[in-house]
């Protein structure tokens, strides 16, 4: 069995890492998702604390844990291969830069145009598209 505590000051909060997980296990070997959702995870906190208020985020957030191990398998999976992108190292970064240096509202002009409020919400296959958005904006 095993057992993932996930907690948020809201439904969408909730939902949001609920995403994040399941779009690091996308494609990866179990074990190693597992591990980036919970980077995953305190990334969002990170960047969802800077949209929400541009002060700094504290240095520690609560994480989601794992209580057993798990086991990784060698077959292949008929889900697409996840994006080339990172959300942790190459989109939040991102994101976190646009709210620093233009603002919340220059920041979320950006991910209306791609449908979303939030980047975590944003289809892994589009993340380049939003990275480059990004960078032309600041």
């Amino acid at each position: 069995m095993i057992k993932i505590e996930i907690t948020g000051n809201s439904i969408p909060e909730v939902a949001d890492k609920l995403l994040a997980i399941g779009a690091s296990l996308r494609g990866n070997a179990i074990v190693e998702g597992a591990r980036a959702a919970v980077n995953a995870m305190q990334v969002l906190e990170v960047a969802e604390a800077a949209l929400a208020d541009p002060t700094p985020a504290p240095k520690s957030a609560p994480v989601a844990e794992a209580t057993e191990s798990l086991r990784t398998t060698t077959e292949t999976s008929s889900t697409p291969a996840p994006a080339a992108l990172d959300f942790d190292t190459d989109v939040a970064p991102h994101v976190l830069a646009v709210v620093q240096k233009l603002g919340k509202p220059a920041a979320q002009e950006i991910l209306s145009q791609f449908g979303v409020e939030k980047a975590s919400l944003l289809d892994p296959a589009r993340w380049p598209e939003l990275v480059t958005a990004l960078q032309d904006a600041i």
